[in-house]
């Protein structure tokens, strides 16, 4: 049987593989927005145009609480990016307080390139995961989004505690048969 070690070994390397993964992700964004001669957008400049642009008509305080930043961040991107010709900002007919962000042609071409990055990266990957094992992976990225939407890092203190006293890991035995 695999002991408590391995597994917080195992969940260490998975910590360790993420935060790579992000910091390479970054990377790779810009590097992929330069080919297209995008250059003069930050890549999270594009999330909050990509939102924009699947949101159909959202308002400022719904695309700020969809991508979980503060309105005044996104009213500060907001601004560069109507400077920049890529965001149109109209208020809302019945209530004039509320602002409603449209996508310029320009910002259309740019959320098309990005989204064909991500469709790239995740059929690259599919491509190297077992058939019978994608539906794994794509349980992992729901849970993950689930754990992440539930302000799970609140009173969270110290690593190997959380491994040891949580209710969430009493099924750590049930992995640890995986391992074996």
């Amino acid at each position: 049987m695999v002991n408590m070690n391995k597994v917080k070994n195992i969940v260490a390397n998975i910590s360790d593989i993420f935060f790579q993964f992000q910091a390479k992700l970054q990377f790779f964004e810009r590097e992929y927005l330069r080919k297209y001669q995008i250059e003069d957008v930050t890549p999270s400049e594009v999330k909050v145009l990509y939102i924009i642009g699947i949101s159909n008509t959202k308002s400022m305080s719904e695309i700020a609480n969809e991508l979980k930043i503060t309105r005044g961040t996104l009213s500060i991107t907001v601004d560069s990016l109507v400077k920049k010709g890529y965001v149109i900002r109209n208020r809302h007919k019945q209530d004039r307080r509320i602002i409603i962000l449209y996508l310029s042609q320009k910002a259309i071409r740019i959320v098309k390139h990005y989204g064909r990055f991500f469709e790239s990266l995740f059929i690259s990957l599919a491509k190297r995961i077992k058939r019978d094992k994608l539906h794994v992976f794509d349980e992992v990225m729901e849970r993950l989004n689930e754990i992440v939407e539930s302000n799970f890092y609140e009173g969270v203190q110290d690593y190997p505690e959380l491994l040891e006293d949580d209710e969430e890991y009493t099924s750590l035995n049930d992995i640890e048969k995986e391992l074996e």
